[in-house]
Protein backbone atom coordinates (compact mmCIF):
# COMPACT_ATOMS: atom_id res chain seq x y z
CA UNK A 1 0.00 0.00 0.00
CA UNK A 2 1.33 3.44 -0.86
CA UNK A 3 1.67 6.25 1.69
CA UNK A 4 -1.60 7.77 0.44
CA UNK A 5 -3.46 4.50 1.05
CA UNK A 6 -3.64 3.64 -2.66
CA UNK A 7 -2.51 0.24 -3.86
CA UNK A 8 0.93 0.18 -5.42
CA UNK A 9 1.00 -0.98 -9.07
CA UNK A 10 1.12 -4.76 -9.14
CA UNK A 11 0.85 -7.71 -11.46
CA UNK A 12 -2.69 -8.17 -10.12
CA UNK A 13 -3.96 -4.94 -11.66
CA UNK A 14 -6.14 -5.73 -14.66
CA UNK A 15 -5.91 -4.20 -18.10
CA UNK A 16 -9.46 -2.89 -17.66
CA UNK A 17 -8.47 -1.09 -14.44
CA UNK A 18 -5.42 0.50 -16.08
CA UNK A 19 -7.38 1.63 -19.16
CA UNK A 20 -10.10 3.07 -16.93
CA UNK A 21 -7.53 4.99 -14.87
CA UNK A 22 -5.96 6.47 -18.00
CA UNK A 23 -9.42 7.43 -19.32
CA UNK A 24 -10.19 9.14 -16.01
CA UNK A 25 -6.89 11.01 -16.40
CA UNK A 26 -7.92 12.36 -19.81
CA UNK A 27 -6.54 9.64 -22.10
CA UNK A 28 -9.91 8.61 -23.51
CA UNK A 29 -9.01 7.72 -27.11
CA UNK A 30 -7.58 4.50 -28.51
CA UNK A 31 -4.71 3.75 -30.86
CA UNK A 32 -3.70 0.62 -32.72
CA UNK A 33 -0.32 -0.65 -33.86
CA UNK A 34 0.55 -1.51 -37.45
CA UNK A 35 3.71 -3.01 -38.89
CA UNK A 36 6.42 -0.62 -39.92
CA UNK A 37 6.07 1.44 -36.73
CA UNK A 38 2.75 2.97 -37.75
CA UNK A 39 0.09 3.97 -35.22
CA UNK A 40 -3.57 4.49 -36.05
CA UNK A 41 -5.81 6.91 -34.15
CA UNK A 42 -9.27 5.38 -33.83
CA UNK A 43 -10.80 8.84 -33.29
CA UNK A 44 -9.78 10.50 -36.57
CA UNK A 45 -8.53 7.41 -38.50
CA UNK A 46 -5.13 9.06 -39.06
CA UNK A 47 -2.12 6.80 -39.52
CA UNK A 48 1.28 8.14 -38.59
CA UNK A 49 4.83 7.10 -37.85
CA UNK A 50 5.14 6.23 -34.15
CA UNK A 51 8.46 8.11 -34.11
CA UNK A 52 6.45 11.35 -34.44
CA UNK A 53 4.47 10.65 -31.26
CA UNK A 54 5.46 11.52 -27.72
CA UNK A 55 4.80 8.79 -25.17
CA UNK A 56 3.60 10.45 -21.95
CA UNK A 57 3.30 7.31 -19.84
CA UNK A 58 3.93 3.58 -20.00
CA UNK A 59 2.35 1.05 -17.63
CA UNK A 60 3.65 -2.50 -17.91
CA UNK A 61 1.34 -5.40 -17.12
CA UNK A 62 2.51 -8.94 -16.65
CA UNK A 63 -0.02 -11.61 -15.87
CA UNK A 64 -0.08 -12.77 -12.27
CA UNK A 65 -1.22 -16.21 -13.39
CA UNK A 66 1.00 -16.24 -16.49
CA UNK A 67 4.06 -13.96 -16.36
CA UNK A 68 4.48 -14.51 -20.11
CA UNK A 69 1.44 -12.24 -20.66
CA UNK A 70 3.65 -9.23 -21.25
CA UNK A 71 1.89 -6.06 -22.38
CA UNK A 72 2.16 -2.35 -21.85
CA UNK A 73 -0.39 0.44 -21.96
CA UNK A 74 1.14 3.53 -23.55
CA UNK A 75 -0.45 6.97 -23.11
CA UNK A 76 0.03 9.33 -26.06
CA UNK A 77 -1.60 12.07 -28.14
CA UNK A 78 -2.61 12.03 -31.80
CA UNK A 79 -0.53 14.49 -33.84
CA UNK A 80 -3.50 15.13 -36.14
CA UNK A 81 -6.56 15.57 -33.90
CA UNK A 82 -4.76 15.94 -30.52
CA UNK A 83 -6.90 13.20 -28.93
CA UNK A 84 -5.15 11.80 -25.88
CA UNK A 85 -5.49 8.06 -25.56
CA UNK A 86 -3.83 4.71 -25.09
CA UNK A 87 -2.34 1.92 -27.14
CA UNK A 88 -2.04 -1.59 -25.71
CA UNK A 89 1.19 -3.15 -26.97
CA UNK A 90 2.71 -6.55 -26.41
CA UNK A 91 6.41 -6.73 -25.61
CA UNK A 92 8.96 -9.46 -25.22
CA UNK A 93 9.39 -12.65 -27.21
CA UNK A 94 5.69 -13.17 -27.96
CA UNK A 95 4.97 -9.59 -29.12
CA UNK A 96 3.59 -9.13 -32.62
CA UNK A 97 5.75 -7.51 -35.29
CA UNK A 98 3.42 -4.49 -35.32
CA UNK A 99 3.65 -4.01 -31.54
CA UNK A 100 7.44 -4.38 -31.59
CA UNK A 101 7.79 -1.91 -34.47
CA UNK A 102 5.66 0.72 -32.70
CA UNK A 103 7.31 0.16 -29.33
CA UNK A 104 10.75 0.62 -30.86
CA UNK A 105 9.77 3.83 -32.64
CA UNK A 106 7.96 5.75 -29.86
CA UNK A 107 9.75 8.75 -28.35
CA UNK A 108 9.95 8.67 -24.58
CA UNK A 109 8.55 11.87 -23.04
CA UNK A 110 7.43 10.45 -19.72
CA UNK A 111 8.53 13.61 -17.92
CA UNK A 112 5.94 15.80 -19.66
CA UNK A 113 3.52 15.98 -16.67
CA UNK A 114 0.50 14.80 -18.73
CA UNK A 115 0.45 11.51 -16.80
CA UNK A 116 2.62 9.65 -14.31
CA UNK A 117 5.61 8.18 -16.14
CA UNK A 118 5.25 4.55 -15.11
CA UNK A 119 1.69 4.15 -13.85
CA UNK A 120 -1.86 5.07 -14.69
CA UNK A 121 -3.29 8.29 -13.20
CA UNK A 122 -4.37 7.77 -9.58
CA UNK A 123 -2.54 4.48 -9.28
CA UNK A 124 0.24 5.64 -6.95
CA UNK A 125 0.70 8.26 -4.25
CA UNK A 126 2.96 10.33 -6.53
CA UNK A 127 0.09 11.00 -9.00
Amino acid sequence: MSQAGLPDPSDYTTLTEVLSAYASGGFEGSFGANEGGVLECYTCDARFDAATVQMSSLRRLEGASDPADMMAVVALSCPRCSMRGTAVLGFGPTASAADSDVFGALRDHRGDDLAPGNSAPGETAAD
